[in-house]
């Protein structure tokens, strides 16, 4: 650090962990104690390149960050993907380190600081060229993501910084700018470190959705929303009133006295998934009295225990199995878009539930680009309520797309909340709080939420919404089996060429688990990965992929996020990840050179994903922990922009395999010119809100949200793989029931019209499929 005087005189975050829950705890301390154990990925050569490396990156960090790294690359703890001019991480760290000792001429450790800081800061300056046959800038996000990783997931690191670090169950009460709680300290440096930016905020282009304002309808609405949601879901789902009495946890006696079928069952619904497509079709289909088994390739967790307020104790929530990115913009996996286990990708999901626009259904009539899908908003309203109603959802009344009411009130708004709110006002912008699907106040046995920010991390209060908690128990108490750490191998077909089935494995062991219905539910990359693992002599390109769909225009959004720095301390990791938002800009502008749109929200980056930020500013070293020490007086906004389906953008089997030998997914993503345009309009956007609201120095960083795609609906097949009932067209009894069918994705997360979507199929299913192919008997 460029000075001696601690920027948090005092402050030591380990004085707090008496009030933190057991399992957060025993995570933390064993990174800060004891003797390190002996390296096992690291060779002498490597260790001492590898120690001289992290002292560059992080000036000469006190806590050992090279055994935290060799323990990650020595148990196979990686991100899962790896880009595709890259070998995996491990044999990456060895290449690289090999590397750097070349570029000495011996030994780089034996080097002077001064000659090593040259040689690590070529690579950065080389960015978009090759680095000894590796793209530089590839090598560089590899280091820095590591040691950042292992350096701000450190007490210490927390105590340089100012964050709060772990708050459950106390959670945090002093949520605004300027607010500290009583064991917080002051910033004794507040004043900007740089100077000030003197570029005032641009006036903000015109609305493409101003929204629909009336204040009687809106209070109305609202308030018969909040009246009749205990009321309506109860009937229906009772998953809130099954959790245990204090509302913490899993009931474990639902999973005692599960049903439990044999493989040669034929069962009347087979699900691979259980995540927000998943989890809601077994529990529509359970309640109608249909046997239902769902295969999950992650655990079943129990909140209370499996998870913790901790960034990188969190790492065992992602999709980490291997995975291969490529294109001119490949997407990085892992932590922002792939989950594993029971809830699926929502149990790390931030909350933020919107629903899709009515022109989300026509971008092709109304816009000329994307798809029209073969359904519209309308044949969505009434599961968009049931959902919104069964999470609950929380905010105020939303006056954009088709109005409507949320059946929660809008929970307050943390410092970040308050910074956005201001900018936005301050240049005319609509915006408002909500939506997220977080109980504000008690819902069934779910408690009020304690805001302690950890929402990326999976929800301790069981407050956020995940199906783990909001469709699984009720699933369960309806007969349900759901099998974890099951991973499908292929769907299997008849003969008569309907489904019979799906091979998976447990505890490295293949089995079959037969039924008269399958439905595949693995997401945007696993679902078309296992439809192409199902190639057979009827389907020899992969099932159901006669017309090269399989796979194709998987998107992403666009989703730059911009932070402010103010004199004030915000102190945004409090509160929800997303408090407050606006989609002024979510319609295509007949004056805009790009068609689609954006939506804004705020965000709420922890230290390591905040490291991330400054990183991608060419910031390292003593530059990066002095830009680090200034985490509390930074806001910072997201932007969900609308990329567009190409078809070219897709998943395809990587010539490696996984430890089952299952071929694993390539997923290559490139943005198109719209795409770029579409971008660099939410960024300025989103600039010019915080300078409005009166910040001193704004950085944006270029990022991914969401995966939706890879087998699109439409109306024949043609044009995609499975029609409005989420059917596939070749195979009849096999269905589709996760985002992977999204034909266009919108400017908003995707969850909710996932489950909007698979709860109208399920009703379709119910209504007509007892008289159809391989129907109940």
């Amino acid at each position: 650090m460029p000075e001696d005087r601690p920027r948090f005189p005092g402050y030591d975050v380990l004085g707090q962990a008496r009030h933190w829950d057991h399992e957060t705890a025993a995570v933390v301390f064993a990174r800060t104690g004891g003797p390190q154990p002996p390296l096992r990925f690291f060779t002498p050569a490597e260790e001492a390149t590898a120690h001289a490396l992290l002292d560059l990156l992080l000036d000469h960090p006190d806590p050992p960050l090279l055994a935290m790294i060799d323990a990650r690359l020595a148990e196979r703890q990686t991100d899962g993907w790896h880009y595709a001019d890259l070998p995996e991480d491990d044999e990456a760290w060895r290449r690289t380190l090999r590397a750097l000792d070349e570029d000495a001429d011996g030994p780089f450790a034996a080097l002077g600081e001064v000659q090593q800081r040259a040689l690590v800061g070529r690579v950065q300056e080389l960015s978009g060229e090759r680095w000894h046959g590796m793209p530089a800038r590839h090598v560089w996000s590899l280091w820095t993501r590591y040691a950042c990783t292992a350096y701000y997931s450190h007490p210490t690191a927390w105590n340089e910084i100012g964050f709060g670090g772990p708050a459950h169950p106390r959670g945090y009460l002093r949520l605004g700018a300027g607010q500290r709680e009583p064991w917080e300290v002051a910033d004794a440096r507040s004043h900007p470190p740089r100077p000030p930016d003197p570029r005032p905020p641009r006036t903000p282009p015109p609305a493409t959705d101003p929204g629909r304002h009336s204040r009687v309808r809106a209070a109305a609405e609202t308030v018969r929303a909040n009246a009749a949601a205990e009321r309506e879901v109860r009937r229906t789902n009772a998953s809130a009133w099954l959790l245990p009495r204090d509302g913490h946890g899993f009931d474990h006696a639902l999973l005692r006295d599960m049903r439990r079928h044999r493989d040669s069952d034929e069962v009347d619904l087979l699900i691979v998934g259980c995540g927000a497509g998943g989890a809601t079709l077994a529990q529509r289909m359970a309640r109608r009295g249909w046997s239902v088994v769902v295969l999950e390739a992650g655990p079943f967790w129990d909140p209370l225990t499996d998870w913790v307020s901790d960034e990188a104790g969190s790492h065992h929530l992602y999709w980490t199995e291997p995975r291969v990115i490529s294109g001119s913009d490949p997407v990085p996996l892992g932590s922002n878009n792939s989950g594993r286990g029971v809830g699926g990708s929502m149990v790390h999901f931030a909350g933020y539930a919107p629903r899709f626009h009515p022109s989300d259904f026509r971008t092709r009539t109304l816009d000329g680009v994307g798809a029209d899908w073969p359904l519209d908003y309308a044949d969505l309203r009434d599961s968009y309520r049931r959902l919104e109603y069964e999470l609950p959802v929380a905010g105020q009344y939303w006056p954009w797309g088709e109005p409507h009411p949320y059946p929660h009130p809008p929970h307050p708004v943390g410092g970040n909340g308050e910074v956005f709110l201001r900018g936005a006002a301050a240049l005319g912008i609509e915006a408002r709080v909500g939506p997220v699907a977080i109980t504000n106040g008690r819902f069934g046995r779910r408690p009020h939420c304690i805001y302690r920010g950890f929402c990326l991390q999976g929800c301790k209060v069981n407050a956020k919404a995940s199906p783990l908690i909001t469709h699984v128990p009720d699933a369960l108490a309806h007969g349900a089996e759901i099998r974890p750490d099951c991973m499908a191998a292929a769907v299997e077909l008849d003969p008569d060429g309907l489904a019979r089935g799906v091979r998976y494995f447990f505890h490295g062991r293949e089995h079959l688990q037969r039924a008269r219905t399958v439905a595949v539910a693995g997401y945007a990359i696993e679902t078309p990965r296992l439809l192409l693992n199902s190639a057979c002599p009827r389907f020899p390109e992969g099932l159901c992929n006669d017309h090269d769909l399989v796979g194709r225009y998987v998107m992403v959004q666009g989703a730059p996020q911009t932070s402010g720095r103010f004199e004030e301390e915000i102190r945004a990791y409090k509160a929800p990840p997303p408090e407050a938002s606006t989609e002024q800009y979510y319609e295509t502008g007949a004056d805009r050179p790009y068609r689609r749109g954006f939506t804004i929200q705020n965000i709420s980056p922890m230290p390591i994903t905040w490291a991330e930020h400054v990183v991608a500013q060419g910031h390292w070293g003593a530059d990066l922990r002095a830009y680090l020490s200034d985490y509390v007086h930074w806001a910072t906004l997201g932007a969900i922009a609308e990329l567009l389906p190409q078809p070219d953008n897709r998943v395809t089997l990587a010539a490696e395999t996984d430890r089952r030998g299952l071929p694993v997914a390539e997923f290559s993503f490139s943005q198109c010119e719209n795409d770029r345009l579409l971008i660099r309009a939410a960024r300025t956007v989103m600039e010019d809100i915080l300078r409005a609201a009166g910040a001193s120095e704004v950085i944006t960083i270029d990022r991914y949200a969401h995966l939706v795609g890879g087998c699109r609906m439409a109306a024949d097949h043609l044009g995609g793989v499975v029609d409005h009932r989420l059917r596939t067209f070749a195979v009849p009894n096999l269905l589709i029931t996760d985002g992977s069918v999204l034909p266009t994705q919108g400017s908003a997360n995707p969850a909710l019209t996932i489950m909007a979507l698979v709860d109208r199929a399920a009703s379709l299913l119910a209504a007509g499929a007892r008289s159809g192919l391989r129907a109940p008997p």
